[in-house]
């Protein structure tokens, strides 16, 4: 058995408004685009209220290359991970030096050393440290570092991991690119870091509230390599999603959860909580359609939508956090996690509330 027992959050430094977003970009491309108007129309529709970025707007009025991109990737990484790994510890009763495994996600931006190297140093973290780096999930890789933190406590059940998933999205905004996805993506994704501690049965920690890990199921649904992405261009990450990502989820998501439920004997209805990557209010909506929930359940995800956007891989993470410091659960609930990202891709995690 393993088990969650903190979330931490952080938010990148520059906070706007949609309204101002969207006035933002109305002036960068309203002599590019005659139908302007109709295209900026996204931001008006797509529940976000507020975003956090790594850079001023002034940022986005320039031509950067990808080294200049990268070197900030770096550097903003660097710091809102070790802000959320601080966030994480904090009011458990650990030590950094107490970690026996770092498991950190990411997919917008590059290093060798590995960012969790560079952590260790940051954070003086032991040197014998156990180091997984995952790389290229997107959105799904939130859910699926914690899949891979659970799996190592399960089997070191006296081990503690510290997992990581943090995203710098906006470096990836192309001042040159035209495209209605370009738009889009301008609209919807933002910056952010998340973190959780897992322990294992045997850890002393154990005995703290949280949620304990049951199963979990990946799966990469074939021929679908160009659902989401990035295209690597001379100045970048230049992203690449499909307007039929809702109709995917509503195809595929229920009989993907059956499958896991049906494992252990449950139900739709034995699953008191979901817990969705807030990936955007069609995505959200077309969970609810799929799993055949009331408009409106899924309040956590369009909560962290409305109030940060899509930060990618950490999202699912900030919805756990919602939900676990929101007490609207009861000892022995099943809940599920699940988020999607490129592959097409999707990882679900079975868990039940502890006492």
């Amino acid at each position: 058995m393993a088990k969650v027992i903190s979330v931490g959050t952080a938010d990148a430094p520059y906070k706007f408004p949609q309204r101002e977003v969207k006035d933002f970009v109305h002036g960068l491309f309203s002599d590019t685009y005659e139908d302007i108007e109709r295209i900026i129309s996204v931001f008006d529709n797509s529940m976000i209220e507020m975003r956090h970025f790594s850079q001023p707007k002034e940022w986005a009025t320039q031509l950067h290359g990808f080294r200049e991109r990268n070197e900030l990737y770096v550097k903003n990484v660097c710091t809102l991970s070790s802000e959320a790994a601080h966030n994480c510890i904090k009011g458990i009763n650990a030590q950094f030096s107490d970690l026996d495994h770092i498991i950190f996600v990411s997919s917008t931006g590059i290093s060798t050393p590995s960012i969790d190297a560079l952590l260790i140093n940051e954070l003086k973290l032991n040197c014998h440290i156990k180091r997984t780096p995952i790389w290229g999930l997107g959105c799904v890789g939130g859910a699926v570092g914690l899949s891979r933190a659970f799996e190592y406590a399960r089997a070191y059940p006296s081990g503690t991991a510290l997992l990581i998933a943090v995203e710098i999205c906006s470096l990836a905004f192309q001042r040159d690119d035209y495209s209605k996805s370009n738009i889009i993506a301008t609209s919807l994704f933002s910056d952010g870091a998340a973190g959780a501690v897992v322990v294992g049965k045997g850890h002393e920690l154990f005995e703290r509230g949280g949620i304990s890990f049951i199963d979990s199921l990946s799966t990469t649904f074939p021929n679908s390599v160009d659902v989401m992405g990035w295209e690597v261009v001379e100045t970048g990450f230049k992203v690449i999603f499909s307007r039929d990502i809702p109709t995917i989820v509503r195809k595929y998501v229920r009989p993907n959860i059956m499958e896991l439920l049906y494992k252990h004997k449950l139900s739709l209805g034995d699953i008191k909580h979901f817990i969705t990557h807030p990936g955007g209010l069609k995505v959200i909506g077309a969970y609810e359609e799929s799993l055949g929930l009331p408009n409106g359940s899924l309040e956590l995800s369009r909560k962290v939508l409305r109030e940060h956007g899509n930060m990618s891989s950490p999202s699912v993470l900030y919805v756990l956090k919602e939900f676990l410091q929101s007490g609207e659960y009861s000892s022995g609930d099943y809940g599920l996690i699940s988020a999607l990202g490129p592959g097409f891709s999707s990882e679900i995690i079975l868990f039940q509330v502890c006492p």
